[in-house]
């Protein structure tokens, strides 16, 4: 099972390893972007005609949203296999690395994970969009 955790990691985290020592390659992602998770500003209108504003939170956990294209099916079956097992579909939180390289962060999925079809491979590869939020905020 070890070996397992292992290849997934490496291919969530974009790290080398795996079984057998074999590399997975690094997912091509095609679309990623960072954001804070939700408003967290408070806004009360006053009679004067101006806002006043407050922050509802200490910590924002931050969102991201990553694009893979050109995923094998093995390595589809491996991340839904992460997704249904490992982190019961968002339940349980994960180590996961940064696409540009800032670093790892202790996240959970906020959605299920979608895969679609890529370029007209008859099922061989897939686009793989998932939905990520901080654990521990900013």
């Amino acid at each position: 099972m070890a070996s397992y955790i292992a290849t997934v990691e490496a291919f969530m985290t974009g790290r080398p390893g795996g079984v057998a020592g074999t590399n997975i390659p690094n997912p091509i992602v095609t679309a990623y972007s960072d954001t804070a998770a939700s408003d967290p500003t408070i806004r009360t209108p006053k009679d004067a005609g101006y806002v006043q504003t407050r922050s509802r939170f200490t910590a924002i956990p931050r969102k991201y949203h990553v694009h893979y294209e050109a995923v094998t099916t093995h390595d589809k079956n491996l991340i839904y296999t992460f997704e249904k097992d490992t982190v019961n579909f968002g339940a349980e939180a994960f180590t996961w690395r940064l696409p540009t390289g800032g670093g790892n962060l202790s996240v959970r999925f906020i959605a299920p994970i979608v895969f679609t079809p890529w370029e007209n491979t008859n099922y061989g590869r897939w686009n793989v969009d998932f939905d990520v939020e901080t654990v521990d905020g900013i």
